[in-house]
């Protein structure tokens, strides 16, 4: 079976190319979506492990993968990526210490002095000269001996090369030197050159451009998004008074030792004198940390503040302590007191903790079912919520029984075979069967006035707010979602169509295992298995005679006290 979803398609039932286990599966290199993120597994596959699987052009049934290797890979992925971040990490911070070590006084090329030879034209009297004075003229430009060679040559240097000759005798000797004439003026000779050395020459002092150990561990760190967000429930909790806690069913625990108080505030006023803020310590890390915010005051200058938004604000502004606003600080707010829970959020009153703890996953929604839509605070409500989808055959070890879903099964054997309640009282340690059970536990044992849950729209009142809405949608709202597509007739519930569907179809799959006898639905079998076990549970009121079946005693009743028919 096929069924089409917004985010691709899945097939119940299903072989994984992975596994090897029959599931729910999707397929392998079909774009699917996640958390907003788009992702195709065989590509996933391909990128983590450089494997590339086979025939994935075939039909979709045997290019099939199930959810929990879909989540394998995930976390593969995710792996790889964070190797190759620190890996990038680790190669930036090689690099800087390599140029800060060429950098240093000692390195080679620094160790050459930068000369820079200017040229200038300085002017020189129009005297005339003799031939031995120009050259000692020549000669008393030549540099100083900042520019002679450190050794002296080895062999002698051939004065017929002039290319050769070091700087101070290298002159170029004048063609002619002729007497000026008498009516003339004698030519002004060129000016001689000199060289002059730049001041450029000393010891440039290299810049230090190393980072930090320290400040590159906290870029390295900043690149994890677990720690930004790690980061900022630390801030919250150490400089507010916030306290954070844990619980077990309708019971508080303190964060830190895991003592157990019933009252809100002896909780508040054991973690502040016991416990310093310095020890917290994410230990669930992927979970929000659930936070009574009745509290919340600045521990470092004293402010009174009750919004968490403006703590953040004043804690990063005027305490100058780092904050990242554009993550998440992974906090499930509370406001508890002993009297009433109430929503920190949307207000809406709760009578237990337990109620007011699933609410939160209206308000935070970070794992989202792709099956019904529901959205969950953290990964283990989530999962538990899954296992209610995985469709296949579970059969009950005890009594052979088929149920669709492992959670269905596991209910069945706690509740028939086993005894075993799975409903926890708020006030004690008791397990009951049911929600019913529970309300009853608590009128009776521990005192508590009843539930009530009335009607905006009529007179009736429920006790369970489940029954309310079934009221609702069904007497005041008409919703009646389930058409049959023979008569058009509408149901309530599924259960009420597939049981009107053997009208049309005429099936009659409920067999009597002792007389062979097959029924259209499951009750009218049950009913009929009464016969044979001479279960008489419906009474006359009248005469008190009993009857096996309902319509038995409703005929008795008409035919033999016509009086009482009516009433």
């Amino acid at each position: 079976m096929t069924t089409k979803k917004g985010k691709g398609p899945t097939f119940d039932g299903g072989l994984c190319r992975c596994c090897g286990n029959m599931k729910k599966c999707r397929v392998l290199n079909i774009e699917y979506e996640s958390f907003g993120e788009k992702e195709v597994y065989s590509d996933m596959i391909m990128d983590c492990f450089s494997l590339l699987l086979s025939h994935l052009d075939g039909v979709p049934s045997e290019r099939l993968i199930c959810a929990t290797c879909v989540n394998r890979i995930r976390d593969a992925l995710s792996f790889r990526r964070q190797v190759l971040r620190c890996e990038e990490a680790f190669l930036q911070m090689k690099i800087y210490d390599a140029k800060t070590d060429d950098s240093k006084p000692g390195s080679p090329w620094l160790t050459k002095m930068d000369v820079d030879v200017v040229v200038k034209a300085e002017p020189v009297t129009t005297e005339p000269h003799s031939d031995e004075e120009h050259c000692a003229d020549a000669l008393a430009d030549a540099p100083d001996d900042d520019l002679k060679p450190d050794k002296p040559q080895a062999e002698p240097v051939s004065p017929d090369d002039p290319d050769d000759l070091p700087l101070t005798h290298h002159v170029t000797k004048p063609e002619t030197m002729s007497k000026p004439d008498a009516g003339t003026e004698p030519e002004k000779s060129p000016p001689p050159v000199k060289i002059v050395k730049s001041p450029k020459n000393k010891m440039v002092k290299p810049v230090d451009n190393k980072i930090p150990m320290s400040k590159m561990q906290q870029l390295m760190r900043e690149k994890d998004t677990t720690y930004m967000m790690e980061t900022n429930i630390l801030t919250i909790v150490e400089y507010s008074y916030v306290c954070p806690f844990k619980c077990r069913h309708n019971h508080l625990l303190c964060y830190y030792c895991g003592e157990l108080h019933s009252d809100p505030a002896l909780l508040r006023d054991h973690t502040i004198e016991l416990h310093h803020p310095k020890k917290f310590k994410v230990t669930e890390h992927k979970k929000m940390i659930k936070v009574d915010l009745t509290r919340i005051d600045c521990r470092l200058c004293g402010v009174k503040i009750d919004n968490l938004e403006d703590f953040k604000k004043h804690i990063s502004g005027v305490h100058k302590k780092k904050y990242y606003f554009n993550y998440k600080d992974m906090v499930l707010p509370f406001r508890l007191t002993r009297d009433e829970l109430k929503c920190a959020i949307c207000n809406v009153l709760f009578p237990y903790f337990h109620a007011l703890n699933k609410h939160m996953n209206e308000h935070y929604s970070n794992y989202v079912c792709e099956t019904c839509g529901l959205g969950f605070v953290d990964k283990g409500r989530f999962v538990m919520h899954q296992q209610r989808h995985e469709e296949g055959d579970f059969p009950c070890p005890d009594c052979g029984k088929v149920f669709k879903a492992q959670y269905n099964k596991e209910l069945h054997v706690d509740r028939v075979h086993r005894k075993k309640g799975r409903v926890y009282c708020p006030k004690c340690d008791v397990k009951l069967m049911s929600y019913p059970q529970k309300l009853k536990h608590l009128v009776e044992v521990h005192g508590e006035e009843p539930l009530s849950f009335p009607c905006t729209m009529c007179d009736r009142i429920f006790d369970t707010r489940r029954t309310l809405t079934i009221h609702r949608r069904k007497d005041h709202l008409k919703d009646f979602r389930y058409e049959c597509q023979c008569c058009g007739q509408k149901f309530f519930t599924r259960f009420a169509l597939n049981n009107h569907m053997p009208t049309h179809t005429g099936e009659r799959n409920f067999k009597c295992k002792v007389c062979e006898k097959s029924y259209p639905r499951l009750k009218t079998l049950k009913d009929h298995m009464r016969i044979h076990s001479n279960d008489r549970r419906y009474r006359c009121h009248v005469c008190g005679q009993a009857f096996i079946q309902n319509c038995s005693l409703k005929g008795h009743v008409k035919s033999q006290h016509p009086e009482y028919h009516a009433m």
